[in-house]
């Protein structure tokens, strides 16, 4: 058989076609984004993301992305979880000294979100900032 004047033999067809084959298959997992991990630690009454020292701090997500928020509880004594109430997104009560997550994918139109500790709302919480 000729392909583009180049002679090839029903073998090296098939190999080919098989390697275009595994190429197309594995495409999509090649372009798919990683997940965006984000850890919070619950400590005396807030959120914090560890090196930074700010309280509640603002969190950065890409539009689209697929998130994870892991939660870990080094309040003492106290339950906590995270939620993104706006769009559904919620965990149960972490004990103290547990951890736990939530995966969910990011809006695809960047905005502003509030994040919150359900029971300790008033004063857990913070914002979750889609962007482009």
């Amino acid at each position: 058989m000729s392909i583009l004047g180049a002679r090839v033999s029903q073998g090296g067809l098939w190999a080919l076609v098989a390697a275009m084959v595994c190429a197309g298959g594995l495409f999509p997992l090649l372009s798919k984004s990683a997940t965006q991990d984000v850890v919070l630690v619950a400590r005396d009454m807030a959120f914090y993301v560890e090196g930074i020292a700010d309280a509640n701090p603002i969190l950065e997500v890409r539009a689209g992305a697929s998130v994870r928020v892991v939660l870990r509880n080094a309040d003492r004594g106290m339950r906590h979880d995270f939620a993104v109430p706006a769009l559904g997104v919620t965990m149960e009560l972490v004990p103290w000294n547990e951890q736990e997550g939530v995966s969910f994918t990011a809006p695809t139109t960047p905005g502003t979100y509030e994040y919150v500790c359900r029971p300790h709302g008033l004063i857990m919480r913070g914002l979750l900032r889609v962007t482009e």
